[in-house]
């Protein structure tokens, strides 16, 4: 059975059936609504399902609506979980200065750090600490003059009480570097026997043997790559060595006693 046309009402044969707005027209009943202009379907626009041209299609009107206490709370939510009101908050902070409070977690990091740095590490403090503990107190005395009589009186102690140095005795050892440890003072040699037989030769003098420090053995050849490094060949010996960095140290070439940076994974400790 055929339908209707949604405009006229009368029968809509299939040669002039037109479908459009879920309803059956006839191809000469597609008109607008308000003016009946004929339309196609690249020109009408459709409202509640009727036709109307672009002159007249019908304007939608903004309603105000008043708002509730839902709607405030559901807005003020919205605004909390911005990202627009957060990034304007951090640009607004940006470059100003923050006073930190230490608290336990800095306390410790600060720790951690103070550990890990190279004067820690070779313990410069502690034995700067160690140095200053061990320094004599400087008192001012009042200086006293020399007398021989009251030396002859006190049994030959001198005003403070104390005996005369004598050669050999423990105040000629001469107090050095604790590194290097005690060094003697040269002492007089007594007069020769008279009459001949055999002299021993007089003893060497003792010289201080000179810190080398951390010694290593080179593995490897290494050219220098810049002005502050030092080059090497396999198996010159690396001394008064000291790390400066992760896989970098300084040291003196003993064989031209040139003295610079070096790779620490060139050499190996002997």
């Amino acid at each position: 059975m055929n339908p209707p046309c949604a405009f006229c009402k009368k029968t809509v044969y299939p040669t002039e059936k037109f479908n459009c707005l879920d309803k059956i027209w006839h191809k000469g009943c597609f008109k607008c609504t308000e003016c009946s202009l004929k339309l196609t379907m690249s020109t009408y626009k459709g409202f509640n399902k009727m036709p109307y041209c672009n002159a007249h299609y019908p304007k939608l009107k903004a309603t105000q609506v008043a708002q509730t206490a839902e709607q405030t709370r559901l807005k003020k939510i919205s605004n909390q979980q911005s990202q627009v009101l957060y990034h304007k908050d951090f640009n607004q902070a940006k470059g100003a200065k923050i006073s930190v409070v230490d608290d336990p977690a800095l306390k410790t990091q600060r720790a951690a750090s103070q550990n890990q740095s190279l004067a820690a590490y070779h313990g410069l403090a502690q034995k700067k600490a160690d140095q200053e503990m061990r320094r004599p107190a400087q008192e001012d005395e009042p200086e006293q003059e020399y007398d021989p009589v009251k030396e002859l009186e006190s049994g030959g102690y001198n005003a403070a009480g104390q005996a005369p140095r004598q050669i050999g005795s423990i105040h000629d050892m001469k107090v050095e570097d604790d590194n290097q440890g005690y060094a003697p003072q040269q002492q007089q040699q007594p007069p020769p026997p008279s009459g001949g037989g055999y002299r021993p030769p007089p003893p060497e003098p003792v010289q201080q043997q000179q810190s080398r420090g951390p010694v290593y053995r080179a593995m490897y050849d290494y050219a220098a790559a810049d002005v502050d490094e030092v080059s090497f060949v396999e198996g010159d010996v690396i001394i008064n060595s000291e790390a400066i960095d992760e896989g970098w140290m300084t040291g003196t070439v003993e064989r031209t006693g040139d003295t610079g940076m070096m790779p620490s994974n060139y050499v190996e400790p002997i």
